[in-house]
């Protein structure tokens, strides 16, 4: 979906209070994140904390998952991307 400039004008908002109210040293990125956390659908959170629950309990029985190489190849090929080199 476009940015629309009514989601600009709340996150410049949102960032400017964050700023002057004890968030001067954070990183734009971590600004942006928590703008965007702010109004997360609970049924989207529900389902990311399910999954993390679901992760831990793996790596607690050992699995150890793939490489993120193996996983970043994969989906430049899939996606037909070129690799930063």
């Amino acid at each position: 979906m476009p940015t629309s400039a009514q989601e600009l004008q709340s996150f410049q908002q949102y960032a400017s209070a964050r700023i002057l109210n004890g968030g001067a040293l954070l990183q734009l990125d971590d600004l942006f994140d928590e703008w965007r956390n702010l109004d997360r659908d609970p049924k989207q959170l529900s389902d990311d904390a399910i999954a993390v629950r679901a992760s831990l309990r793996d790596i607690e029985r050992g699995e150890k998952g793939r490489p993120v190489e193996d996983v970043v190849r994969e989906i430049r090929d899939k996606y037909n991307l070129a690799s930063e080199s």
